[in-house]
């Protein structure tokens, strides 16, 4: 028992250790990143940026877990060059997803400017209707900035984010958050989430879940023929508030302009059984989800989900051999 609590501590004390890092690793490429805008054209900027990113996308997305993910999905339906094109191009839309972020911070009109939008007419609608919109993410494109675009608009836009339990790791969050134009509701501790959300909702705002993190979620639902466990946070606040539940994305299109792609709304399904609408309406959100990343799976983390055995052969989507390999080239 000693020797547990003793590694319990340990543990802790590298997860903090890690955090502080992170906090002093931030601080220092906002001074370089500060520093470098204010000497350098923007192109000039975004090569220097693209150079000290690229590595770093490389340690923190490896091309090797994505491919194992890839052929999971796909198996011999892609061939092995498409799937190494898809993982180059996962590593370097993230890069330029920072990028985006730090012109975003250092640019306050940046995002007004480059980003149209798409479906404007869906979110309409839905708010009015007067109980909220969940805006239903993933980690595709730059979900960091889906909130920034509305967020100019003036409407209010929540994030429910995890933030870190290392104190200065809020701080940092807080300092910087005003740039974005979005509010952030804590996942944790989850009763206070709960409360903030429905009452964002109840004031008619948005509130921007990311529904992709499939490891240990709650709900057994499928992507791309393989099992995966899906959190049923999402649907369950919607059925509970009776808020519209929109798919909303970031993504940079294929003429390389970041667009916003707010969907229609998805229905949710009511027979009366709580468990049952979870599940049927959890199974739907996926879908929807499997729709997004099967047009950008370059885009797309893929190291948010793990996939168990497979249920049914997921088919090759058209146009993806193609677009995979122009990443291989361009990389």
């Amino acid at each position: 028992m000693a020797k547990k609590k003793q590694h319990g501590r340990a543990r802790k004390a590298a997860h903090e250790a890690s955090l502080w890092a992170l906090c002093r690793l931030i601080d220092g490429a906002v001074f370089f990143f500060r520093g470098t805008f204010r000497l350098f054209p923007r192109g000039v900027f975004r090569v220097l940026s693209g150079s000290i990113l690229t590595p770093v996308m490389r340690l923190l997305l490896p091309r090797r877990r994505i491919l194992r993910n890839l052929n999971r999905a796909f198996g011999h339906t892609y061939s092995p060059a498409t799937k190494k094109g898809i993982a180059r191009g996962v590593q370097s839309h993230f890069a330029r997803s920072i990028q985006d972020c730090v012109f975003q911070w250092l640019r306050p009109e940046y995002v007004h400017e480059q980003v149209r939008i798409c479906g404007m007419e869906n979110l309409e609608a839905a708010l009015a209707k007067g109980k909220g919109v969940i805006a239903l993410g993933a980690h595709i494109g730059n979900f960091v900035l889906v909130g920034t675009r509305l967020g100019t608009m003036g409407y209010a836009f929540h994030v429910l984010f995890r933030v870190p339990t290392y104190p200065g790791f809020k701080t940092l969050v807080e300092k910087h958050i005003g740039y974005f134009h979005q509010m952030i509701i804590p996942s944790r501790p989850r009763r206070d989430a709960v409360k903030r959300v429905l009452a964002a909702l109840e004031q008619n705002e948005i509130v921007f879940i990311l529904a992709d993190n499939l490891k240990k979620g709650k709900i057994e639902t499928s992507l791309f023929g393989r099992r995966v466990l899906t959190p049923r946070g999402p649907v369950s606040l919607a059925l509970r508030s009776g808020a519209a539940v929109l798919p909303v994305h970031l993504i940079r299109n294929y003429e390389g302009r970041l667009e916003l792609v707010i969907g229609g709304e998805i229905t949710m399904a009511r027979n009366g059984n709580v468990l049952s609408d979870i599940t049927r309406n959890t199974s739907h959100t996926m879908a929807h989800l499997e729709s997004v990343i099967r047009s950008f799976p370059d885009q797309w983390n893929w190291l948010t989900v793990r996939m168990r055995e497979k249920t049914e052969p997921a088919p090759l989507p058209p146009s993806v051999e193609l677009r995979a390999a122009g990443n291989q080239h361009s990389a």
